[in-house]
């Protein structure tokens, strides 16, 4: 009885503290008391009014307006008989805070956004953990916190409050106390971002069924493709099958598509794209297209490569047709319409009465005796495109995805170069891999980290060409300095390199690629078999001594043949040759060639004498500009001949940005360990020492790459470094060792260096 008079009396004291602080205000305070009354008069006593009175004198002594304590009003007006009264004063108490911080707009767009989520931070301690993980973004980046609690209901509609914790720990951990950075992340501008964000929304389905597809691909184009996994979307759009730079890209999974489902949609996905491969033999111009006639183009271009695809294939229409499930609607909008046709062009027994679905029927099959022609998606799309539009009919780009599911997005169908004459609405598509411009004034500093805490507006994004290729990999970095390992700091850009028009002249220096292939082929590098039981050796084969001398004593008689000899067992050598396509490989050396020209003839005779001793040789290349754009090219593979299409690739190799070698050396070592040999060789071919745009400290990337090839030695991948052209190559030693540094100042060096390089092989 006493406990609930003190209480009482604490309520009394507390509504009348908050009543003077109202006075003059009326509408607050009426609205105050009409709220307290009806929390006193609920069924279940509402036991922290003391509580509650303090909130609301918080709220409004924090100068956040009355818009943010009306607000609180409403959500404590609202607020459910079951819930306890702890999380509403901590909603309070929170959004005083992080106001504070970030001011009343953030305050009261919280607000808002927690009443929608409420029912899904029922946990014990959900509310809390994602209220201090979002006091923690206001401390740290008030200008990124809006953005964070955008993203609120998304994220908590697919994981719980922990992982919402950890996405705003890493990005305040990944963004190094830059606001432009910061807002890139929470904007989910940034590839480390959006890739968190997803973790847990769905099942990884591609990672089930990328041999089965990899087969499926063979089969049916005799392709061997390859195959990339795409991040989940974090926008409302759903993912697309995505084909660039050699890659075709999958998403972890198809939303709504489980178990049978999910294969059948991804074999479709698979023979659409095999389809394109085959059949879409040129790029289209993008020119001076509107969004519109892009989506209808490309719609033609499905059709079309399905279409030769059946004739040769005509089974493939059963794995396509279930997907096609739009029926005609009198209600006619542009995307809508476009479904319609995309089923008319591949259902022969569909029927549809508007007559802009049946017109582009009637086009297609006109031109059946031209299918093999990719010029009639251009003409037919634009032609369906006019039309369309004089039918006023709204096409948004933004909302748009192919349909159905598994046709892929079309990207590769099109030429996106420099067009500076294009209307700006030409094409929006979505790319997944962006990176940030630093935009700085005349003074020379970034607009971005003076902005004012209310301007939370999304980071402005470039978005990388497709050419650059595909985001494949994250992959950790050693900070020396800080003494720890930041986890997925470096993307890597995967894509085939570009072909030459003129092939790679084969090297002119005939005396060293003769001396080369002659060392090469002598140097036996595998596992080394042993003999036992023979006539003669090295050494006394114990067991064989054993059983002579039993025979012996049994009375046998025979040939002693207790020797054992070890001798060279078959070759079993793999090595992938590294080249570093930075800018600087363009400097000349006395001779007038370039860095990148000594790389390319010392890559040429590499490969020729190892390919001619029956070893497996990969060529690849890399660069980088800044850690989200590490670019790596595939140059040859491992089952590739060194023929004049691997040298057009190294024809067109050229020379730009920076030199990120241990996030080139981590995805270079996946290949080697996915390769079953017994010896695995890494080899670098270099100029000079780790640099990036991003990186001040010369020491910082050093460190980094020396940490690699240790644990790269470790994992049993030798490593090693050429050292090309001139230069002295301090950073290198420090690297990879005195041991497995070597200089190749010019192309008639590499004999010796070679032969240093096997004799360590052979140790």
């Amino acid at each position: 009885m006493a406990v609930a008079q003190i209480s009482s009396l604490d309520s009394i004291r507390s509504g009348h503290r908050l009543a003077a602080l109202l006075r003059g205000h009326d509408d607050v305070g009426s609205a105050v008391q009409a709220v307290r009354a009806a929390l006193q008069r609920r069924p279940a006593p509402f036991d922290r009014i003391a509580a509650w009175d303090e909130t609301v004198h918080g709220l409004f002594e924090a100068n956040l307006g009355e818009v943010v304590v009306l607000g609180f009003l409403r959500l404590s007006e609202q607020w459910p008989a079951q819930r306890s009264a702890e999380d509403l004063i901590a909603i309070g108490c929170g959004v005083r805070d992080i106001g504070r911080s970030a001011g009343s707009r953030v305050a009261h767009a919280l607000l808002t956004e927690l009443s929608k989520v409420l029912p899904r931070l029922a946990g014990a301690g959900d509310l809390t953990a994602v209220l201090a993980a979002l006091c923690q973004l206001a401390d740290a980046g008030p200008e990124s916190v809006g953005l964070a609690i955008g993203r609120l209901e998304q994220l908590l509609a697919h994981s719980g409050a922990e992982d919402f914790s950890a996405w705003i720990s890493a990005g305040l951990r990944a963004t190094g106390g830059r606001a432009v950075r910061r807002r890139a992340y929470f904007a989910l501008d940034d590839a480390l971002s959006a890739r968190l964000f997803t973790l847990g929304r769905t099942g990884d389905d591609f990672a089930r069924l990328e041999k089965r597809l990899a087969a499926t691909m063979l089969a049916l184009w005799n392709k061997k493709a390859c195959f990339r996994k795409l991040p989940i979307a974090p926008t409302p759009v759903p993912r697309r099958t995505s084909l660039a730079a050699g890659l075709i890209g999958l998403p972890a999974a198809f939303p709504g598509c489980e178990g049978k489902g999910a294969d059948t949609i991804y074999l479709a996905a698979t023979a659409h794209a095999g389809a394109h491969l085959a059949h879409s033999v040129v790029r289209f111009p993008v020119g001076r297209l509107k969004a519109l006639q892009l989506a209808l183009v490309s719609l033609v271009e499905d059709a079309r490569v399905e279409a030769l695809a059946l004739c040769d294939m005509p089974g493939l229409r059963r794995l396509w047709l279930p997907f096609h499930t739009v029926t005609p609607s009198v209600q006619a909008t542009a995307a809508g319409l476009m479904m319609r046709l995309a089923r008319a062009l591949i259902d022969p027994d569909y029927r549809d009465s508007d007559a802009w679905v049946g017109k582009g029927r009637t086009l297609f099959a006109a031109a059946s005796d031209r299918w093999a022609d990719p010029a009639i998606s251009r003409e037919i799309g634009g032609l369906l495109g006019n039309d369309i539009g004089q039918m006023r009919l709204q096409f948004n780009a933004k909302s748009y995805v192919v349909e159905p599911a598994y046709r892929d997005d079309n990207l590769a169908l099109w030429d996106l170069g420099d067009q500076p004459d294009a209307p700006a609405e030409t094409i929006e598509l979505a790319v997944d891999s962006v990176r940030i411009e630093r935009r700085d004034d005349a003074d020379g500093h970034s607009s971005d980290d003076n902005a004012k805490p209310d301007e939370t507006l999304r980071a402005r994004a470039s978005t990388v060409t497709l050419l650059d290729g595909l985001p494949v990999a994250t992959y950790p970095e050693w900070d020396y300095a800080a003494g720890i390992e930041r986890i997925d700091w470096t993307t890597i850009l995967e894509a085939d390199a570009a072909a030459f028009a003129t092939p790679f002249d084969p090297p002119s220096d005939t005396d060293a690629m003769r001396r080369v292939t002659k060392l090469t082929r002598d140097a036996s590098i595998g596992r080394r078999l042993r003999h036992k039981g023979q006539p003669d050796g090295e050494v006394i084969d114990i067991d064989a001594a054993i059983a002579l001398t039993i025979e012996r004593r049994a009375g046998y008689v025979s040939e002693p043949r207790v020797y054992q000899r070890d001798a060279p067992g078959p070759r079993d050598l793999a090595i992938l040759l590294l080249m570093d396509l930075s800018q600087s490989t363009a400097d000349r050396d006395r001779a007038g060639r370039t860095i990148l020209d000594v790389e390319c003839k010392a890559a040429a005779i590499m490969a020729a004498a190892v390919e001619a001793a029956n070893d497996a040789i990969a060529v690849h290349g890399f660069n980088s500009d800044g850690r989200e754009r590490v670019r790596y090219l595939r140059i040859k593979s491992f089952d590739e001949p060194i023929d004049a299409v691997v040298r057009s690739r190294l024809a067109g190799l050229g020379s730009s940005h920076s030199t990120r070698l241990g996030a080139a050396l981590r995805h270079a070592g996946s290949y080697l360990v996915r390769r079953r040999a017994y010896r695995k060789v890494l080899l670098v071919l270099t100029d000079g020492e780790p640099s990036d745009i991003d990186v001040p400290d010369p020491q910082y990337l050093t460190e980094d790459a020396r940490r690699v090839v240790q644990q790269q030695r470790r994992h049993g991948i030798d490593i090693f470094a050429f050292g090309m052209g001139g230069g002295g190559f301090l950073q290198l030693d420090r690297i990879f060792g005195e041991r497995y540094s070597l200089r190749v100042p010019r192309i008639e060096v590499l004999p010796q260096r070679v032969m240093q390089l096997y004799t360590e092989l052979k140790k």
